[in-house]
């Protein structure tokens, strides 16, 4: 295992690709702020439980963590959480290409699970059937309808009705943001000009860095250069925290919660809720799935009947 710290990325230049022979076919680039328990399990999932060997390179800006299963971690410093996710992804990015120069990078936030390495394999074989093609993600889109449904009013009410034919059309005007990239969770190939790409967003605070990263991918490849992940769409609300067509797992809380008493079930906004009272979580998903090489510290989550220990840090909603 090899440790490495952060380069200025403002002055650091492209990468320099390790000259190996022959060339690994994808890399996990994983990153890190305060969820070094999710980190220790996807590496377990990645290292123990994929048919395929992959090499994990893993940026990571809690000063606390302690390497695990990764083959190269970097250590970085923290950020705001704008440019600190910006900055882990440009780390570990250039890192895999210096260290391992893989045809392809996948990418994954340190909570973001994919269970089945065989879809991840599915999208790296269409990007290598369209040449033209420089990255696989799913947007960071909304559907608006649940949040019409609630509304109760007679314009929603319109509005769900037209959405309603539209969508026997192919019309998804009811799904807004789809001018966005997620940057949770993508397969990009490695390509000098996906560096000068990333390297060159400047963040806007006003905006997201899903929408910031969309349009910096298209000034520099173009609208058509993306091979779209279309199970995980439209990604909110439903398919945010999860997405069982794809074996994503992207939870905050180790374990599904009983609901409040004073929390409704509707769906309604509310600050600190999202799903922890009805999705299933980390704990719950793992059971389920039946890994059959659990690491230890899978095991201490799925043996654990307190999981206050788990991602101490960290935001569970």
């Amino acid at each position: 295992m090899e440790t490495r710290n952060e380069v200025d990325i403002a002055t650091a230049g492209l990468p320099h690709p390790a000259t190996v022979a022959p060339r690994p076919k994808a890399v996990v680039c994983m990153t890190n702020h305060e969820r070094p328990d999710c980190a220790r399990i996807n590496q377990e999932i990645i290292k123990l439980n994929y048919p395929e060997p992959w090499r994990i390179v893993h940026a990571c800006s809690d000063t606390t963590y302690e390497p695990h299963m990764e083959d190269v971690l970097v250590r970085c410093q923290p950020r705001t959480i704008i440019y600190g996710a910006l900055n882990l992804l440009q780390q570990s990015c250039r890192t895999a290409v210096e260290v391992y120069n893989p045809q392809y990078l996948v990418h994954v936030e340190a909570d973001t699970w994919v269970f089945d390495q065989g879809i991840i394999q599915r999208y790296i074989d269409l990007l290598d059937r369209n040449p033209q093609a420089y990255l696989a993600a799913s947007t960071w889109s909304t559907d608006q309808r649940p949040q019409w449904r609630r509304l109760h009013h007679p314009f929603a009410k319109v509005k769900l009705g037209l959405a309603k034919v539209a969508e026997t059309v192919g019309n998804d005007f009811y799904v807004k943001r789809k001018q966005t990239l997620s940057t949770q969770f993508f397969i990009a190939r490695n390509d000098p000009r996906f560096f000068t790409m990333i390297d060159s967003i400047q963040p806007t605070i006003e905006n997201t860095l899903e929408y910031d990263f969309y349009q910096a991918f298209v000034r520099e490849f173009g609208a058509r250069a993306f091979i779209g992940i279309k199970e995980r769409e439209p990604v909110h609300p439903l398919n945010r925290h999860w997405c069982p067509a794809l074996t994503l797992h992207a939870q905050h809380w180790p374990e599904q919660l009983r609901r409040p008493t004073d929390v409704p079930a509707d769906g309604t906004p509310r600050e600190g809720v999202t799903g922890q009272y009805d999705i299933p979580g980390k704990k719950e998903v793992l059971a389920a799935y039946g890994f059959r090489n659990p690491g230890p510290a899978m095991r201490k989550l799925l043996e654990s009947t307190d999981t206050s220990y788990y991602n101490p840090k960290a935001k569970r909603y």
